[in-house]
């Protein structure tokens, strides 16, 4: 190799890489870009839509159109919001172009509908497409038809002196077609069937709605708790029970039976006294309603005389009750032997004690086992030993102990305090 060859091969080699620097520079400078290539554009890239080719279609029709614009990443796809327009299909060609495959609805009206070009990653870039009605083929209208055109034939030229043409024969008379039979007759219409009458649906019966026969008791004072016992028929699953009197606070309701409904119910001390309503009510909103009264702080209203009982003397056992005047309270009641008796009532039964102008009686089960005159009443207190007692003393010293049906010390207390008010003017107690 030649000496002055290697400084001629190293200055080319300097001017090439001079040159590339150079368009480098001028790339740089005037932004100059080389084409964008699919996997330059990130997925989450805004697409641009240049143009649509074509950007409109008739109702029914198929066709092919071709998306440009810019920033199209892999995996960018058309879709349409509207169901006038379905897109069948969607590819993208490259960065800047898609092509996609869409139909229209036959039944589309002319409108402009938006066609959305996405990335997989991006917000959807929108393009205008719009449905035009579709051009009418006119109809041709037929031709009138021509008039009948009737030939005229001219008569041959007879030459002079040339002999007469023998008449042609006759044409034989062709012969008549035979008459083509008559139609049948068309059968007699059969009469339609008559309409059966419409049948009116018979509505199911409304169901039966409960009915109260008897409260026991019906009435009650202020300041006790109480179960009520209510007998009828209809009761339902469920039925609730109210009082008028705001006083009266229903605190639970047990379903027996169709038949029953066992009620246990607090009364306010400030309860108003009168006559009021209960009603018991069903889950289907029938009704129904008793009479329910809640007395004075008394509790006993003076009654009419009564026949009178021996004093001081109790009841045989097993006595039928005696007829419970109609202004007489009931209140629910433990017979105790003594007031340690107390903590053994719960297997006992619970009897009612029924207060009079007169006397007053316990029963249980519909007898009368202790009946006590008002004017043999010596003292009616609670007990020191169980406050939730309480004992009648009478005139004689003979004691009965009692407990009221809560076995609560308050309803003891109101017990007591009502019974007190029952007694004759001038008693102990």
């Amino acid at each position: 190799m030649r000496r002055d060859a290697v400084p001629l091969a190293v200055s080319t080699s300097l001017r090439r890489m001079a040159i590339s620097t150079l368009l480098a520079c001028l790339a740089a400078c005037f932004g100059m870009a080389a084409p964008q290539s699919g996997s330059d554009v990130p997925p989450d890239a805004t697409p641009q839509v240049q143009q649509i080719d074509p950007n409109q279609a008739a109702p029914g029709a198929k066709v092919s159109v071709v998306i440009q614009g810019s920033n199209f990443s892999g995996g960018a796809y058309v879709s349409s919001v509207s169901p006038a327009l379905h897109v069948d299909s969607s590819k993208r060609v490259s960065a800047t172009e898609i092509d996609a495959q869409l139909s229209v609805s036959a039944t589309a009206q002319p409108s402009t509908l938006s066609l959305l070009v996405s990335n997989p990653a991006s917000r959807a870039a929108e393009a205008a497409f719009r449905i035009v009605a579709a051009a009418a083929t006119p109809t041709p209208s037929p031709a009138p038809p021509a008039p009948p055109v009737t030939p005229t034939v001219a008569p041959p030229p007879t030459a002079p002196n040339a002999p007469a043409v023998p008449a042609a024969p006759e044409t034989p008379a062709t012969p008549s077609s035979p008459t083509a039979p008559g139609a049948p007759a068309a059968p007699a219409s059969l009469p339609a069937p008559a309409t059966p009458p419409p049948v009116t649906p018979v509505a199911p019966p409304a169901p039966a709605g409960p009915e109260v026969s008897s409260v026991d008791p019906p009435r009650v004072a202020p300041g006790f708790d109480m179960d009520l016992k209510i007998t009828g028929k209809n009761f339902g699953s469920g039925a609730k029970v109210s009082f008028a009197n705001p006083g009266v606070r229903v605190m639970g309701v047990i379903s027996s039976s169709p038949t029953q409904l066992d009620v246990h119910i607090r009364v306010a001390r400030d309860a108003a006294a009168g006559a009021g309503s209960l009603f018991v009510l069903n889950s289907d909103d029938t009704e129904a309603e008793a009479p329910f009264e809640v007395t004075g702080k008394g509790g006993v209203t003076p009654p009419a005389p009564q026949p009178a009982t021996s004093p001081g003397s109790p009841a045989p056992t097993g006595s039928p009750a005696t007829p419970v005047a109609a202004d007489a309270q009931r209140y629910d009641a433990f017979h105790l032997g003594n007031p340690a008796e107390i903590f053994q009532v719960h297997g006992k039964v619970k009897g009612a004690l029924v207060v009079s102008a007169q006397t007053i009686e316990y029963q249980e089960d519909g007898k009368t086992l202790v009946s006590i005159a008002l004017s043999d009443i010596k003292e009616i207190k609670t007990s020191s030993i169980a406050t939730n007692t309480f004992h009648i003393t009478l005139n004689s010293g003979k004691t009965f102990h009692f407990a009221p049906g809560s076995l609560r010390p308050g309803d003891a207390r109101n017990l007591v305090d009502t019974l007190r008010k029952s007694l004759p003017s001038g008693a102990s107690q």
